[in-house]
């Protein structure tokens, strides 16, 4: 029976209350899947499959399962996840830790070589004079797969043997006759992944003239080229499957399919790398190609973004759309949840000058929430196994003149089954030359010329979203078109300034400073408003500031609004609005 993953350490009580120790690691179950060999040419034998080592289900060769592995925490670990052999080679180790599976055979290309050993042997060619050796190759080491077929070495139709699987040895292929060529052995089915998915097939063997080549084994092997014409097939990738032999008139062997690397263990996060996924009660990590297992200083209850620890809290930050599944039931969880932030306006004509776009709006239950309102209501219950969506919304364009007005920023939310959807509204895009500035999380700033506001007027800001941040600043006209400014985008702690006399444009406002993530960081600062020679200042938080030229986009997740640009004389673009930021946190 499969092992679940678990902590060693405990606790005891002693002189002083109760003594904690240091959880010193985790057990994990795996499946360690090498790359298959590579089919022979000429009517060759199928590759051998990869060898295959597991504790779930059932294991390769027909032994008994593997032990489970005990890791030490906050440690690195190299994965590797063996290639397929090419045509007449063989596959290519995985490694997991101390678990190494090896390689399949290469099947054999009659006169030119002999089938070899492996995970799972090589099928044998068929050669056809009546006395040379066809042999399959050998499972070697053993217990992690089984040997090739033997092909036939009678006159035509020739006809390969099949490569093992790491279910079942290939069959040998006697005499003569009409039949196909021989199929690779079984692979081995394994419910790792949360579902039963077969592993290891041998490739099939090729054939000569009128006969059909050999079939493949369940587990991804390739089938064997027949009838003279044909190649064989490659094994399926991530299965390690061996390939095909290749069929008679010097038609070729399929590539061996490559490896894979499957980790699982009970419970909420505890390590990175690979694909994460959860199916209760196991959080699973597969890995496709080589990369790195990397376990955490303790374990989490959930999966789902990049986690830490600090203070006693799990922290799960989302830079990225993504789903977080809690491994058992959260109460009392805290966010934030922050837009992306919108676009700042370009500059248009002969030196007009863009807004400053609005910050993401901000929401959150620690520290400060967005537009001065009270802290958010903490999540009061997550289920368990439940993936709850989490959207990281993307910054707005930036204007680029008369050729494209800047856009607002994307929402960004966690939602999910029995719960009420936590939505940050994107932010406000900054205007530009005759296209007004937006409203949104925080408001957009508006440059000067939007509304036909006479010389030495100011237009005002677009507003924000409550509790989320402030309205933008408005741009300041002159008759002199280089003497006005751009307004600064709103803030999720403060609104944005307007322009003010001569070539000063509007600053950014501030964003709002929270703790969610360990330390003080803060998010949602407005964008700069663009002007010929003092621009505005992004807002603290983000904002990108205005520009002479081009505005400067915002940072990328923090939500903070695009500076506005100024037209010198060309057309210039807004920068980009920063997407947005989703921060989880609940108590260790």
């Amino acid at each position: 029976m499969p092992i679940i993953g678990s902590f060693a350490g405990g606790s005891a009580r002693g002189l002083g209350g109760l003594i904690t120790f240091a959880p010193a690691g985790l057990t994990f179950d795996y499946l360690v899947v090498a790359g298959g060999g590579g089919g022979g040419n000429n009517h060759g034998g199928g590759g051998g499959a990869g060898g295959m080592r597991s504790t779930v289900t059932a294991t390769g060769g027909g032994g008994s399962l593997e032990s489970a592995l005990s890791l030490a925490l906050n440690t690195s670990y190299t994965v590797t996840v063996g290639a397929g052999g090419s045509a007449n080679a063989s596959g290519n180790n995985s490694v997991f830790s101390t678990i190494t599976s090896t390689g399949g055979g290469r099947g054999q290309q009659p006169s030119v070589n002999s089938a070899a050993s492996g995970g799972s042997g090589g099928g044998g060619g068929s050669y056809g004079d009546g006395t040379s050796s066809q042999t399959g190759g050998a499972a070697s080491p053993s217990g992690q797969g089984f040997a090739g077929g033997s092909g036939s070495n009678n006159a035509e139709p020739q006809r390969g043997a099949g490569g093992g699987g790491a279910g079942a040895q290939a069959a040998n292929v006697v005499g003569g006759g009409s039949g196909a060529a021989g199929a690779g052995g079984a692979g081995v089915a394994t419910s790792i992944s949360g579902s039963s998915v077969t592993y290891a097939g041998g490739g099939g063997g090729g054939s000569q003239n009128t006969v059909a080549g050999g079939a493949g084994g369940s587990g991804g092997g390739g089938a064997g080229g027949g009838f003279g014409t044909e190649n064989g097939t490659a094994g399926t990738a991530n299965t390690g499957g061996g390939g095909g032999g290749g069929s008679g008139n010097s038609r070729v062997g399929g590539a061996g399919g490559s490896g894979i690397v499957i980790a699982r263990y009970s419970g909420g996060q505890a390590a990175t790398g690979g694909t994460i996924t959860y199916s209760s009660p196991y959080t699973i990590h597969t890995f496709t190609s080589s990369g790195t297992f990397t376990t955490l200083t303790q374990q989490a209850k959930a999966i789902g973004g990049t986690i830490t620890f600090s203070g006693g809290f799990a922290i799960h930050t989302f830079t990225s759309s993504g789903t977080f599944t809690p491994s058992q039931a959260l109460s009392n969880v805290d966010y934030l949840v922050v837009a992306g932030g919108g676009g700042g306006g370009g500059g248009y004509g002969t030196n007009a000058k863009g807004g400053g776009g609005g910050a993401g709006g901000l929401r959150s239950t620690v520290t400060a929430t967005g537009g001065g309102g009270s802290l958010e209501t903490k999540i009061s219950s997550l289920a368990s196994g439940t993936a709850y969506t989490v959207t990281v919304g993307a910054g707005g364009t930036g204007g680029a003149g008369s050729s494209g007005q800047s856009s607002n920023g994307s929402d960004s939310s966690i939602s999910g089954s029995g719960l009420s959807t936590i939505t940050s509204t994107g932010g406000g895009r900054g205007g530009q030359f005759a296209q007004s500035a937006s409203s949104g999380g925080s408001g957009g700033a508006n440059g000067p010329g939007v509304g036909g506001y006479s010389s030495g007027s100011t237009g005002g800001g677009e507003a924000g979203t409550a509790n989320q941040g402030f309205a933008g600043g408005g741009g300041l006209v002159y008759s002199n078109d280089d003497n006005g400014g751009g307004g600064g985008g709103g803030g999720a702690g403060a609104a944005g300034f307007n322009a003010h006399t001569t070539n000063i444009a509007g600053a950014g406002g501030a964003g709002v400073a929270s703790s969610i993530s360990g330390s003080s960081v803060t998010y949602a600062g407005g964008g700069g408003g663009g002007a010929a020679s003092n621009t505005g200042a992004g807002g603290a938080g983000g904002g990108g500031a205005g520009g002479t030229s081009n505005g400067t986009s915002g940072t990328t997740n923090t939500g903070g609004g695009g500076g506005g640009g100024r037209a010198n004389p060309n057309n210039t673009n807004g920068g980009s609005g920063g997407s947005g930021i989703v921060i989880i946190r609940y108590s260790a």
